[in-house]
């Protein structure tokens, strides 16, 4: 044999090889699961070690695995049957097939205990790894078991519930036993695993109606295992959580049971306050007597039990609607808490240490539970709010607590004894005196919700000292962090809503004016906080845009309080703002070099001014003057400074409209900021704005205009580019070019010149590129395109009509003359850019503007030609916007009969094209978009000019097709399909119930009935699958094409038709939840009934699904 080595492949032919090794390895089938357990769990230890094997590539997973397998079976059989589980993507489709069979109970049940076997090993390394494997197979089985017991309690008879739930408060123990020990042997505790377990057993009583379950689990597991006081804490957290979960599938989808359950949660939430109070006495006393016995007690027992006992509150709080009355009971009965039981006694006195060590907790944010403790608050707040009955002593328990946060002690007066012993700070002072961000945020967080909850109290006619409150969340809003000050925002909106609403008007305006100040100070405190960070001008383009977001909401802000306080008060706090604020750069730019980076706060106050314009009065003097004279001045280095002036300006316009020598020296300063890339957007915007609004301006920017156009030919001939790479961006000058249109169009009768002159750069360039030999790039034809479509929708001459003098200049004469001249052009480009999408979009826009702006009866000339130029570019290029262009002719056309013929003309032609296209299931897939614009023209067909479509065999062809439409996993595709069927149905029910009928429609009727008499039983398959769940469904009962919509309509029309195809597919569907559809179908109940009967079916077939593991992804409710 030859030494040498063979040649290498070629590199195709190794993507090849692995190609096909990568598609071998995936129809690798997986082995059947066992229904005994003997046999399925070394399996499912195998796929586990494979799965959690650390560091272990697919291919050498299978010697682990062998040795795992070796452990437990030595047989060959058993041997072979490992082979699969060697590569981690089968291990893991493996178990998650597992996890839906019914043997997974017991397995999970074998692998939860600390006896199931594993690997036999000896070294130190290799204990290490089982017993890590050990704790990830312990959790998997919790995970699984929590699931099953969520959704999967069907496959278990009745009868076997206890034993289970037996077994899992057994596992709990077990497992919660060695968490309390694991301190004392220096090893962590598996807290996830206690917690996953606590969710199966809480999914578990919802599912049995185990309504003594906090007695029972008080009694029986907490009496006798005190050091497990944390654990059950979890486990009480979990059982509110799991009863409100939405993966929960009841057996025989009883909502009765699961409101009966909720309903007993309520009843028994004594027994958890109680629970909670116990622990935290017994917490406080192992603090003081740390050798004395306890109900609760274990290593590092007050970090665990507080946290325990805040995350039970929390939950509780948040979803079982307990008594308020249980969290203020008088202190008087706090004897009671010291009952024997383990929990179910009444505590009649959770107020009595509940609250007193909830709100001492949050006396020190760097104490252990702040955080928690916050979230528990605030969900007491949102649960129970100033406005709901029977929560009035639970307020006054909380207001002066809160409060006592927040305000520090007042000093004595200066006549008075001087204090030898100064008041302390309060927390919330000292968190920001300390800048300690947890304790700003928590705070801040406390105090805005107690504002949001009480809004009703601080709204009041009684004085209740509500401006203390206010003023706390005023404090909040200054803090300068940013994410921090936001948190108060949408209090200072639901404030200024509320004051907006009180009746009478004499009261809201006492109201206003008392608050007055403070919303005053708000204003400069939103200023402040809308300046840019420094740095601002280095960052990325992302980070920008959250910035940018984070300020819209402060000027909403200063905003909503102009509604209140008035533009002309708001404009002249922001004024005197910025003036003072421009004195001090300007003092401080003698005495340093770097005065020009010192921008970030006048443009605050500009941002500000800007965002009050429309409460402004056109005849503002003191203000808008100042504003105006500063932009000029300010440094041109800065150019976010530049762009927030810019927009300024364009804001003002019409102020500045009345003040033209105010106008005239901004001109070139907006004009200067199109070259600024990062300005040239404010100030393109700033231009079409001044042109709206002031009249004499259009000389002026016609040359500012023409300057652009100059500037970009000699940018494309100067350069290797097309051009539309000018630094301008085409949005920007477009901007320019819309404003210089709407500036000039009092000129054009009297001057029709100018017409030709902003049209005659782009129709030389047109004619350049279709009679070039060298292919333009589709962006400068686009643009090009872009820049005629702006002229037709904004050069505003006056409408055609019969009173015009002849041979005056209309608006429609324009349009075709324009028209008229270019199409050869636009033909020919059409035909050298067949398959550019984004040309194509143009071009059909350009030809939607130009017929509803010239008129439907005036662009008849060019109707053909346009119709023509559709089907044939469609039929090329195969892109979806000339199929909505259709549907534009068709709606403009489509009622006029001298039209019909043409229009059925057109859309047979496309629809041959599109037939021809979409021949499989696949193409359908890859041309969604085409599906969609396709269908919708068709619904528009039946809608504007339905005879020669519903007489013709088209109408067999489209349905067929709307069958396979239908199926596709595309929202819009989904939509357009339906569109069309729900229109030909009604089209054929309104016939139907018409009185007077000519023969053309009484033909019609004919021809639709036999349509869907052939066609209409897959049609309804289709829809029962989407009711199922088999197929997608995103739009059950809204808008026009919906799957309610479709059913409702044919039971209208056929009901004897429509039961006899609905009911086959129907038969996999829950037999009561189709046996109330079915009757909502005989019955022929009004159209809400029936889309509320829609969506009960389909929510039950759901919950079916779920259960069954088949829920599929796709479902949408729209």
């Amino acid at each position: 044999m030859s030494s040498k080595s063979p040649p290498p492949p070629h590199p195709q032919q190794q993507h090849h090889h692995h190609h096909e090794q990568q598609q071998q390895q995936q129809l690798i089938e997986l082995p059947p699961h066992s229904s005994d357990p003997e046999q399925e769990l070394p399996r499912v230890l195998l796929a586990l070690q494979t799965v959690y094997a650390p560091n272990t590539s697919s291919s050498s997973s299978s010697s682990s695995s062998g040795h795992l397998h070796h452990a437990h079976h030595s047989d060959s059989s058993s041997s072979a049957s490992a082979a699969p589980f060697g590569r981690r993507d089968v291990a893991d489709r493996y178990l998650t097939s597992f996890q839906r069979t019914a043997v997974a109970w017991m397995v999970c049940d074998r692998l939860l205990s600390n006896d199931a076997p594993t690997t036999t090993t000896t070294t130190s390394t290799m204990i290490a790894e089982d017993s890590t494997l050990r704790t990830q197979r312990q959790f998997f089985a919790a995970q699984t078991l929590h699931a099953k017991c969520l959704s999967d309690v069907y496959q278990l008879p009745v009868s076997s519930l206890p034993s289970l739930r037996d077994s899992l408060l057994n596992h709990f123990i077990a497992h919660a036993t060695d968490n309390a020990r694991a301190p004392y042997e220096n090893r962590p505790a598996n807290k996830p695993l206690v917690t996953r377990l606590s969710m199966a057993i809480a999914s578990l009583a919802v599912q049995m109606n185990w309504d003594t379950c906090l007695t029972d689990i008080a009694n029986n597991v907490l009496l006798p295992h005190p050091e497990l006081g944390p654990a059950i804490l979890e486990l009480f957290r979990s059982l509110p959580e799991e009863a409100d979960s939405h993966r929960l599938v009841l057996v025989n989808n009883e909502e009765e049971e699961l409101w009966r359950y909720r309903s007993m949660l309520r009843n028994s939430s004594n027994i958890v306050l109680g629970l909670c109070e116990r622990a935290i006495l017994s917490s406080i006393s192992q603090q003081h007597n740390p050798h004395h016995h306890q109900l609760f007690h274990s290593v590092n027992s007050d970090v665990a039990t507080i946290e325990a006992v805040l995350s039970c509150l929390q939950s509780w709080i948040r979803i079982v609607d307990m008594d308020p009355q249980l969290l203020v009971a008088s202190s008087e009965n706090s004897s009671d808490s010291g009952s024997s039981s383990g929990g179910s006694s009444s505590s009649s006195s959770s107020s009595a240490v509940l609250l007193p060590w909830l709100f001492d907790l949050l006396t020190d944010s760097n104490r252990g539970g702040f955080e928690l403790a916050v979230d528990v608050v605030v969900e007491l707040l949102r649960t129970y709010p100033s406005h709901r009955r029977g929560v009035e002593g639970l307020v006054r328990a909380i207001i002066p607590r809160i409060m006592a946060l927040g305000e520090t002690p007042s000093q004595p007066h200066p006549q008075q004894q001087p204090n030898p012993n100064p008041p302390t700070r309060s927390p919330f002072q000292k968190s920001i005196d300390e800048e300690d961000e947890d304790g700003m945020r928590g705070y801040c967080r406390l105090f805005t919700e107690m504002a949001e909850s009480y809004l009703s109290l601080i709204l009041s006619h009684e004085e209740m000292n509500q401006a203390a409150l206010v003023e706390l969340v005023l404090q909040c809003s200054s803090i300068p962090d940013k994410d921090i000050a936001g948190i108060t925002l949408h209090f200072w909106y639901r404030f200024v809503i509320g004051l907006e609403e009180l009746e009478p008007f004499e009261y809201r305006q006492i109201k206003i004016d008392a608050f007055a100040p403070q919303l005053t100070r708000l204003l400069t405190i939103c200023a402040n906080l809308l300046r840019y960070p420094v740095g601002v001008d280095d960052m990325s383009p992302d980070r920008l845009d959250d910035i940018e977001g984070i300020r819209m909401y402060f000027l909403d802000t200063i905003e909503d309080c102009c509604r209140l306080l008035g533009g002309e008060l708001v404009l002249r706090a922001m004024g005197d703002s910025l003036q003072e604020e421009c004195r001090r750069v300007a003092s401080s730019s003698s005495s340093s070099s770097s005065s020009s980076n010192d921008w970030h706060g006048i443009e605050g106050y500009l941002q500000s001014i800007q965002a009050v314009s429309m409460y402004v009065p056109s005849d503002e003097q003191r203000v808008i003057p100042f504003v105006m004279s500063l932009i000029t001045q300010l440094p041109g280095d800065a150019p976010l400074l530049r762009a927030t002036a810019c927009q300024t300006v364009g804001k003002y316009a019409a102020w500045l409209g009345l003040q033209p020598t105010y106008l005239q020296p901004l001109l070139p300063y907006l004009a200067q900021g199109l070259s600024i890339p990062k300005c040239a957007a404010a100030a393109a915007v700033a231009i079409r704005e001044i042109c709206e609004r002031c009249d004499s301006l259009g000389d002026t920017v016609l040359q500012l205009y023409d300057g652009i156009v100059a500037a970009r030919e000699q940018h494309r001939t100067s350069s290797v580019g097309s051009g539309e790479d000018f630094i301008l961006d085409l949005k920007n000058e477009l901007e320019v070019l819309e404003g210089v249109c709407k500036a000039v169009s009092n000129k054009l009768v009297n001057e029709p010149s100018i017409i030709n002159h902003l049209a005659q750069p782009i129709i030389n360039n047109l004619k350049a590129i279709a009679t070039s030999d060298i292919a333009a790039s589709p962006k400068q034809v686009s643009a090009e395109v872009c820049r005629l479509t702006t002229l037709i929708q904004y050069l505003r001459l006056p409408p055609a009509t019969s009173h015009h003098a002849a041979g005056t200049l209309n608006r429609s004469d324009f349009i075709l003359s324009l028209m008229r001249e270019t199409w050869p052009m636009l033909d020919a480009i059409s035909q050298k850019c067949p398959r550019d999408f984004n040309f194509c979009e143009k071009l059909c826009r350009l030809h939607k503007h130009s017929l509803r702006e010239c008129g439907p009866a005036h662009y008849a000339p060019l109707l053909e030609s346009l119709v023509e130029q559709t089907v044939r570019n469609f039929s090329t290029s195969f892109s979806s916007p000339y199929l909505y262009l259709a549907s534009i002719i068709v709606s403009e056309y489509g009622r006029d009969p001298a039209q019909s013929q043409l229009m059925y003309e057109m859309v047979a032609n496309l629809s041959s094209a599109v037939f021809g296209a979409l021949r499989t299931t696949n193409d359908f897939i890859a041309h969604p978009d085409v599906v969609e614009e396709f269908f919708f023209m068709i619904g528009r067909m039946v809608n504007y000019c339905p005879s020669p479509l519903v007489q013709s065999s088209l109408l067999n062809s489209l349905l067929q097709c709307a069958a396979i439409g239908m199926k596709l996993h595309h929202r819009d595709a989904n939509r357009g399909t339906l569109n069309f069927l729900e229109n030909t149905v009604s089209y054929s029910l309104k016939l139907r119930s018409s009185t007077t009928l000519d023969a053309n429609e009484q033909a019609n009727i004919v021809a639709l009935e036999q349509a869907i008499l052939t066609e209409g039983q897959p049609l309804v398959i289709n829809l029962a699958q989407a009711l199922l769940g088999d197929l997608p469904a995103y739009r059950l009962d809204s808008g026009s094409g919906s799957i309610a919509g479709v059913l409702f309509h044919l039971n209208q029309l056929c009901p004897e038709l429509l039961m006899q195809w609905i009911q086959p597919p129907l038969t996999a569907a829950p037999e009561h939840a189709k046996s109330a559809f079915l009757a909502t179908l005989y019955n022929r109940v009004a159209r809400d009934e029936f889309n509320s009967s829609v969506r009960r079916f389909t929510a039950v077939c759901e919950r079916s699904r779920k259960r069954d593991g088949l829920s599929m992804d796709t479902r949408v409710a729209a």
